[in-house]
């Protein structure tokens, strides 16, 4: 058992980021000589056909997506990695998932996070693999849901390669993971709105004492500002809220040295993750290109 444990701490790691346009591969590996941390060793952006991008049919466009991934994947770079996959929050739907005490067994919280789910999102939600949050007792806790479909397709396209994929995130559990961690390490309170912006979306959480109580997941808008502003006094307001928490902004693909200017509200910014940070780098390249 510890030489695998041993032997897996040598392997890479192979990070693939799916968007909608385009798909990033970093190649991560854990050099001795600087003390086991975490570099990029190869890094590729495969950018996806509009036919792709404009596709309407879930199946199609997932097969033609994953047939790309394949095409790169057959590159001995790539081979012998520990492959993870984060889905852009395009590909994933989020809710709260409150406390109930009387879940006993996992059959029973499959089947009450299925429920919320459906409140949510109706019939739909029956199509997705549901996942939650390890929640602390007493609070509720997150989860996503990402298509059955896009699931299997990433499963077997790199179960073509003789390469099993480990896990697969949403992308806004990479933020939340990064932003947890940071507030933890500098012994703030948990109780924070946490404001996402990741490859065109906008995801707006909000956490009070290690307890998460809303996510919402839109569109941006042009005026990010105005529009972060007007979803935080909503929920305020629905939710009969007055203490003012702080906004913490995770926004990997900004690149000027400020912040959003909110109405009522002192923005924060969190420092992304740094593998986060390159891919999003590359749909900023993207949108100014397109400018």
């Amino acid at each position: 058992m510890l030489l695998h444990w041993f032997k897996s701490l040598f392997k890479d790691e192979l990070w693939v980021f799916v968007y909608p346009q385009c798909i990033v591969l970093l190649r991560i590996t854990r050099p001795v000589r600087f003390g086991l941390k975490q570099q990029i060793l190869y890094k590729q952006v495969i950018e996806l056909p509009q036919a792709v991008t404009d596709n309407v049919n879930e199946s199609q466009a997932w097969g033609a997506l994953m047939q790309h991934l394949k095409q790169v994947l057959a590159d001995k770079k790539w081979q012998n990695t520990i492959p993870i996959a984060i889905v852009s929050n395009q590909f994933a739907r989020y809710t709260v998932i409150p406390w109930n005490a009387e879940l006993a067994v996992e059959a029973e919280r499959k089947a009450y996070m299925q429920h919320c789910f459906s409140l949510a999102y109706g019939e739909a939600a029956k199509t997705w693999d549901l996942r939650m949050s390890e929640p602390s007792y007493g609070h509720p806790a997150i989860a996503s849901g990402i298509h059955h479909g896009l699931l299997q397709a990433l499963h077997d396209v790199f179960n073509a390669e003789n390469m099993t994929l480990s896990a697969v995130y949403p992308q806004l559990m990479l933020a939340i993971n990064q932003t947890v961690s940071e507030v933890k390490k500098q012994k703030k309170p948990l109780s924070f709105w946490l404001v996402a912006i990741q490859s065109e979306r906008l995801c707006l959480t909000l956490l009070i004492e290690g307890g998460w109580r809303l996510v919402k997941n839109v569109a941006i808008e042009t005026d990010i500002s105005a529009q972060v502003s007007a979803l935080i006094q909503r929920e305020m307001v629905s939710g009969n809220m007055t203490n003012e928490l702080p906004v913490l902004v995770y926004w990997p693909e900004y690149q000027r040295n400020q912040l959003l200017t909110l109405v009522n509200n002192k923005a924060i910014k969190v420092l992304p993750h740094q593998f986060d940070m390159q891919s999003q780098q590359v749909l900023s390249a993207q949108s100014l290109a397109l400018t």
